[in-house]
């Protein structure tokens, strides 16, 4: 399937596709506006002390990234999450607040994210504080004891430093003497041996306060209450639905074109066949149980575009066979109900309006139906003729309402039809009408219900396929048009009927060729169901 007939099909189903694109749309934003809000609370923590060290140590740097992936599981531990349940009194168990926390360690970093999802913006951030406060409490630099041992180390490091500086100012001055007398020496090597000692114990104090340092929990950015609910997003999801709902009604509308079986189009018509496009028939508009006579629009509409569509059929099916005229010609389809009886009884006033001596005649003697038509008896015809082949042609032929127009029904139905067609006789009585007529028009049995029609196809100049656009098969069109040319049928072309109103143009012209082709225009007859015909 090439672009333009994928294009085709989305034209042809655009109320689908519009429809389905508007109703997953207002599903969409109809669902999303009675979810519940939900709403986003992120406290960002830093494990150790990088921020505030001026001099950072690598190996400080991994044991804060380790233990930070310890606090990641501990923030979903049970003793975290039942403090902040007792510290807010929030209505859940330590298993539900489990569902709305998350935490989050960005890569190559000592941060911790977590996050809070609540239907209470002030909630969702205070359990998200509350969290963090639990978080560092039961971190060995947040715990009492521990805690006060961390303070007695940062004071001894101060005391030491003070006391180192002491030492230094005291050498300092006992190494400018020139002459230092022997109280003097020994006060010099005492303060050189004490601050050894002392420059060791700072040492060892430096590296506790660094190993505590490592696993310093803190705050670095609290959670604050969200202004906007992080879902539902509404506009996004009816974004997403729309998108959805479009891909949907595209894929449906190929999957109905698949299952489809229905010749659409003239061009589809004329790919499935083979057989040129003679013509194009739009759907005649009319009320139920209106008269029969109101669809052979050549005669009681005679101006109308469907008319004018059968006069353009009959000048196609002139140039069909330029160097042999079509004197004979049979209508047929692939399946019952496609509309040949119409399109032959039209076509036939259409050459008869030309001034043609055209003879129509009902050759579908299973199931005749030319004469509701036009409103003439079918009791005697065409099989009386074959019955005496020696009797006179005109007693037979009816006369109509259009000038040059002549009607030969189908007689009395006999038991065996294909062979009485197929007869000599039937081949005789061709002749003696082609001598009788200018143009001559049968109207047979569906192709594919019996063999009739082909049967018919070895007296005919050229047979004439009817297509209806909306019931016609492809497979049942494809093995019609087999069918007659298995058996050498001069086939001529193809008729596309029923074509909906919305497929066609309007003729260039005014006047009536802008009414409905229903409608009468003035001057034209009008026949009521109770008098039409004869």
């Amino acid at each position: 399937m090439d672009l333009r007939s994928q294009v085709a099909v989305l034209v042809a189903h655009w109320r689908l596709v519009a429809g389905g694109v508007v109703l997953a749309a207002l599903a969409a934003f109809g669902v999303s506006s009675l979810l519940p809000k939900v709403y986003d609370s992120q406290a960002t923590l830093l494990v150790g002390n990088l921020l505030t060290a001026a001099n950072p140590d690598q190996n400080q740097l991994q044991a804060s990234q380790s233990l930070s992936q310890t606090y990641v599981a501990l923030v979903s531990t049970r003793p975290i999450l039942e403090k902040a349940i007792t510290s807010l009194e929030l209505p859940y168990t330590a298993d539900q607040l489990r569902t709305h926390v998350s935490v989050d360690q960005p890569k190559d970093t000592s941060l911790l994210v977590i996050n809070v999802q609540d239907g209470d913006a002030t909630r969702a951030a205070a359990i998200a504080n509350a969290i963090a406060s639990g978080l560092i409490g039961s971190s060995p630099t947040g715990e009492g004891g521990r805690a006060a041992t961390g303070q007695f180390v940062v004071q001894e490091l101060q005391a030491t430093q003070d006391q180192i500086q002491a030492v230094q100012a005291d050498l300092a001055g006992l190494s400018e003497l020139t002459k230092r007398t022997t109280d003097q020496e020994l006060q010099l090597q005492r303060d050189e041996d004490r601050l050894v000692t002392l420059r060791s114990s700072y040492a060892t104090l430096l590296a506790a306060s660094n190993a505590a340092a490592s696993n310093l929990v803190t705050v670095v950015d609290p959670a604050l209450p969200a202004t906007n609910p992080s879902s539902p997003r509404i506009l996004l999801n009816t974004l997403l639905g729309t998108i959805a709902g479009l891909v949907i009604a595209v894929a449906l509308a190929f999957l109905l074109e698949y299952l489809d079986d229905a010749v659409r189009s003239p061009e589809e018509m004329q790919a499935i066949s083979g057989l040129p496009a003679l013509g194009s028939i739009a759907r005649m508009q009319g009320d139920a149980g209106r008269d029969h006579v109101y669809s052979l629009v050549t005669l009681v509409f005679p101006r109308s575009p469907a008319a004018e569509a059968f006069k353009t059929l009959r000048t196609n099916l002139a140039f069909a066979s330029v160097d042999t005229p079509l004197g004979v010609v049979l209508v047929t389809s692939a399946s019952a109900g496609e509309g040949k009886t119409t399109v032959a009884a039209n076509l036939a006033v259409a050459f008869a309006q030309a001034g043609r001596r055209t003879v129509l005649v009902d050759a579908d003697l299973r199931k005749p139906d030319a004469h509701r038509l036009l409103h003439l008896p079918p009791d005697y015809g065409l099989t009386d003729l074959l019955r005496a082949p020696e009797s006179n042609l005109d007693a037979y032929l009816q006369p109509t309402e259009q000038p040059n127009l002549r009607f030969l029904a189908a007689g009395a139905l006999p038991p065996n039809p294909a062979e009485l067609l197929a007869s000599q006789r039937m081949h005789g009585l061709a002749e003696r009408i082609r001598a009788a007529a200018d143009v001559f028009i049968l109207d047979s049995p569906p192709v594919l219900a019996v063999t009739d029609a082909a049967v018919l196809s070895s007296v005919v100049d050229g047979v004439i396929v009817v297509a209806d656009a909306q019931r016609t098969s492809r497979v049942h069109f494809r093995e019609g048009c087999a069918a007659l040319a298995k058996v050498g049928a001069p086939t001529v072309g193809a008729v596309f009927n029923r074509l909906p109103a919305s497929a066609t143009h309007r003729p260039y012209y005014g006047g009536r060729n802008q009414a409905r082709p229903d409608e009468p225009a003035p001057g034209e007859r009008h026949v009521p169901a109770a008098d039409a015909g004869h």
